[in-house]
């Protein structure tokens, strides 16, 4: 066939296309390109509950070891910063997957880029539970790390999938605290598994491994295919079996791009943002230091509430301790901001308009800014002997509020600016934020070794006093670096 013809064969723009409930094939999924924008919403909901999971055990993974730090010293006969490398080289894993994981579910599909991930994922926490030394352990932790990004990345992809823009409004914050919860209620089921005479340390990553299973089995029976393109391939398949017309070809089959020139895209494109676009660069920087506090309070709950610490909880008292930041990050949920968001979206479509400026993303940043150094002064400073614990849990509480709020704002603000480009300007701050929170967890240790609790949560508090009016200027010149940004898309 002439190359001026091949057109023609796409399922989009010709005689050959493939409208919305033209065809159906009994292959579950295989209907057309947007059908899981038709499911129900309880239906929505089991599969948006089951890739929130994926997001909730692979940062839940990341810190759980974090609380069992004791019980690696013995085990391993190392010092407390090598224990707490296995929670350090995780991250950092975490924050180099984000580079290269995104291209293969472009290819693949969602389902397959979450089966084999979490497959390999459990294979090497179960290298971890069975570890010999320390070096294999950090290995294993290392190469866990890297495998549980992919679902990450894949988990907003589906929900893009899945949900309208609108009602996305509301689920994404549902789901963004799933991910939070993890990496802090982890650390409460570790404190009980550590200090426990009935089962041994390994018990924490048997544990994820039992989780991972559970969700993989989930996957291969009830979860199907949501990615439009993949799906429209298979469609193009089945019409060309039935029809034998070969001309069925889907856009995706069409413009296939290979694997490794999709790699080196999906590398080069987030660092070129990160390092020439300031307004990724700011939110980078604040969302890494609100990573670096909250990631800190790893090894720092057992200077404040431990055993050796100022009020001398033990193991498992300590790890209770997370509830306080958790609570936060609950309340930050049901916080009627998004009531706003969605009254400013009808407005905007009675003028005419399909789209609300980004910069009203930004009122859940303008609560949290200020809140955020407040909770970590207050923490800091009420955390004596003579003052009642219940006063730095409940600086934990707001603390949890205030980066929720952050979190949400921030992430939604960089989507909504960068459209097209949001992916890959998302994957550049968490490179950013994972590579440098993640060795903190261990440099945390001498600081408040050296610095004491309360200078220390002094001067996090100040650099995050420094970055606070960030939102704010965001919310008035917002528009203006928007318009002069290369990437970012101006409104106008």
């Amino acid at each position: 066939m002439a190359s001026r013809d091949r057109p023609s064969c796409r399922l989009l723009p010709s005689a050959c296309r493939l409208r919305v409930g033209e065809y159906t094939t009994k292959k579950r999924g295989v209907t057309d390109g947007r059908y899981s924008m038709n499911w129900s919403y309880g239906y929505k909901w089991m599969v948006t509950g089951a890739v929130s999971l994926t997001s909730f055990i692979g940062t839940g993974a990341s810190a759980i070891d974090s609380e069992i730090v004791p019980q690696l010293m013995e085990s391993f006969g190392v010092g407390e910063e090598v224990a707490l490398l296995g929670t350090a080289l995780f991250m950092i894993a975490l924050g180099l997957g984000s580079l290269i994981s995104a291209p293969f579910s472009e290819i693949l599909g969602r389902n397959p880029v979450y089966i084999v991930s979490l497959i390999i994922f459990g294979l090497f926490t179960m290298g971890a539970a069975l570890a010999p030394g320390i070096g294999s352990w950090l290995a294993c932790r290392f190469s866990a790390g890297l495998f549980s990004w992919p679902p990450l990345t894949n988990f907003g992809g589906t929900i893009a999938d899945v949900w309208s823009p609108i009602e996305r409004t509301y689920v994404f914050p549902v789901l963004l605290c799933l991910c939070f919860l993890g990496p802090f209620l982890a650390p409460m089921v570790a404190a009980f598994i550590g200090g426990s005479s009935v089962v041994n340390w390994q018990w924490t990553e048997w544990l994820t491994l039992i989780l991972t299973g559970a969700l993989v089995v989930t996957f291969l029976l009830f979860v199907p295919e949501t990615f439009p393109p993949v799906l429209l391939s298979w469609k193009a398949t089945s019409l060309r079996k039935v029809t034998g017309n070969q001309l069925y070809l889907a856009e995706h089959e069409v413009d296939a791009i290979p694997l490794y020139r999709r790699l080196q895209r999906s590398i080069k494109l987030p660092l070129k943002l990160l390092l020439t676009e300031p307004i990724i660069q700011l939110f980078s920087l604040y969302m890494t230091v609100i990573y670096t506090v909250l990631f800190g309070f790893l090894p720092g709950y057992g200077f404040i509430f431990g055993a050796q610490g100022i009020y001398g909880l033990d193991q498992a008292h300590t790890g209770l301790c997370f509830i306080g930041i958790n609570v936060g990050f609950l309340l930050s949920v049901f916080w009627p901001v998004y009531v706003r968001f969605k009254r400013k979206l009808f407005e905007a479509r009675k003028e005419g308009k399909h789209k609300v400026v980004p910069e009203e993303r930004l009122t859940h940043a303008i609560i949290g800014a200020p809140i955020l150094p407040i909770s970590i002064f207050w923490m800091g400073w009420s955390s004596w002997p003579s003052v009642s614990l219940w006063s730095p849990l409940a600086a934990s509480v707001a603390f949890g509020f205030a980066v929720m709020q952050l979190y949400i704002s921030c992430y939604q603000y960089i989507i909504d600016s960068y459209e097209i480009y949001a992916a890959s300007a998302l994957v550049g701050m968490t490179l950013t934020r994972y590579c440098v929170a993640g060795p903190m967890v261990t440099v945390s240790v001498p600081m408040y070794e050296n610095l004491g609790v309360h200078w220390t949560l002094t001067l996090l508090g100040c650099i995050a006093t420094l970055l606070a009016p960030v939102p704010y200027v965001f919310k008035y010149y917002g528009a203006i670096a928007r318009k002069r940004s290369k990437g970012a898309t101006s409104f106008e």
